[in-house]
């Protein structure tokens, strides 16, 4: 990656129903290592917004993006 000028990234899905604590373990894992957390609802926010947002970002970060299931392809 570094080579190529590739930055590494990595992504993992947490999915299950309401309540089964999937913020709580990424803030957990979050606080564990020291990094920051950026919650990100994607239906309150448009394509452009979230370019310039991930633009600004530092590196080691965790981004949390919720309501994944309301980004449809229009």
């Amino acid at each position: 990656y570094t080579n190529r000028g590739i930055p590494y990234q990595r992504g993992y899905l947490l999915y299950g129903p309401l309540g089964t604590r999937k913020l709580s373990l990424s803030k957990s894992l979050t606080g564990r290592f020291s990094l920051d957390i950026y919650i990100l609802n994607l239906s309150a926010i448009n394509e452009a917004s979230l370019i310039s947002l991930f633009a600004k970002l530092l590196s080691r970060y965790v981004i949390l993006l919720e309501d994944i299931n309301a980004v449809s392809s229009n």
